[in-house]
């Protein structure tokens, strides 16, 4: 039996790897749109990426009911946080990226460069709130490379992982989304996610 999903999100890149990563598991994997558009939420000003999903998602289930809608709905937010900024722009990853962009990271950083993506995935199933948390290692690169990716994927490099897959140095916004898929801090959270479900 297949599952309407509605994903809260105005991102194709994120609606592609949701789909690509729970279709298989049954789900349909829906953009949440009323009257062919993505319904606007307020942002919230929080401390964490779990404060700022969960009042996203107080939102969401809210604009569900208003237009009577039965389906599963999920809020995906993740940040970057970069070790010498003292974790910035972390939950403020999205503001960032429209005001100083990938070039104004870089134009920031000297030689420290540890950072690190984390994602949370929230999914409401009709009557529960199940959530699951993401971390990719890395750090930012010296360039941006450009191609697939999206965000601040032009300049984040993950660590190699344990069985030795490696981007080779190559930042995420240069690669296939297949490869990317290996270390994403999104399908993270969507694995821990689902797990939470299968309990």
């Amino acid at each position: 039996m297949v599952t309407p999903l509605l994903f809260l999100t105005s991102n194709q890149g994120k609606l592609a790897e949701a789909k690509q990563h729970l279709e298989p598991l049954g789900f349909d994997v829906q953009q949440f749109l009323i009257d062919g558009k993505v319904p606007a939420i307020t942002e919230p000003q929080a401390d964490s990426l779990e404060e700022v999903a969960k009042a996203k998602m107080q939102q969401a289930v809210a604009l569900l009911f208003s237009q009577e809608i039965e389906a599963a709905i999920m809020i995906e937010d993740a940040g970057l946080f970069i070790d010498a900024l003292n974790g910035f722009p972390g939950v403020y990853s999205a503001y960032t990226l429209k005001s100083i962009g990938c070039h104004g990271i870089l134009n920031i950083l000297t030689t420290e460069r540890v950072a690190r993506f984390e994602a949370v995935a929230m999914l409401w199933d009709g009557e529960n709130t199940i959530t699951g948390k993401g971390i990719c290692s890395g750090q930012i690169s010296t360039e941006m490379v450009e191609g697939s990716g999206f965000g601040f994927d032009p300049i984040f490099i993950p660590d190699d992982l344990e069985d030795g897959t490696s981007t080779g140095g190559v930042p995420f916004g240069g690669i296939e989304l297949s490869l990317k898929q290996a270390f994403s801090h999104r399908r993270k959270a969507l694995d821990d996610l689902i797990s939470k479900m299968r309990i």
